[in-house]
């Protein structure tokens, strides 16, 4: 009998994606923004699906993609894919080339994890990890030109600006969001 986890990972195997996308944020420190999502497709008249599975992991949402003319489902959100969606494709595996991608996938979310996109150097093996998933997939830069725009930049470590606690002591303002690539140059959000 086939269960619906099972069924996700197959559905998924086909029509889903694992992937970190960059952009490039001159207000952030090292100057760009990465943004990991899982993600699947489907044709407007099969939406159905795509809510079986939105239901089933509790969290993302549904957009159109007017690029292809299809409907979208999406998880952003880092900590709703390290407890929902990781999980999953964890215990139920994928039987194609894509289990590649997902481990890539996980080995990024960890980095983010531990920080390690707050420094350039992080940052830049994070695209390394990024750019060998989905081979077949279309991006706006490429490897090189994010590297070498990361090696432009000046300060090696992004440095956490100050803020004062209420009774006045300095303390590092903390900063875990991953979709605006950590601080910008006017401090922490």
């Amino acid at each position: 009998m086939r269960s619906i986890e099972d069924y996700i990972t197959g559905y998924a195997d086909g029509e889903g994606c694992f992937t970190v996308t960059f952009n490039k944020r001159p207000a952030m420190r090292v100057g760009w923004e990465l943004r990991p999502s899982f993600s699947v497709s489907q044709n407007e008249d099969r939406r159905q699906v795509l809510d079986i599975i939105r239901d089933y992991f509790g969290c993302g949402y549904i957009r159109r993609d007017f690029s292809d003319k299809t409907v979208k489902f999406e998880i952003r959100d880092h900590n709703e894919l390290m407890t929902q969606v990781i999980p999953h494709f964890q215990k139920y595996p994928f039987f194609s080339a894509k289990q590649k991608d997902f481990d890539l996938f996980v080995r990024v979310c960890k980095m983010i994890d531990r920080e390690k996109h707050l420094t350039r150097n992080g940052f830049a093996e994070i695209v390394k990890i990024a750019y060998q998933m989905n081979g077949s997939g279309k991006r706006k830069r490429t490897k090189e030109e994010i590297i070498n725009d990361l090696n432009t930049r000046q300060d090696e470590d992004i440095v956490l600006s100050l803020s004062q606690d209420k009774v006045g002591n300095e303390v590092p303002k903390r900063t875990k969001s991953v979709t605006t690539g950590g601080l910008s140059q006017r401090g922490a959000r």
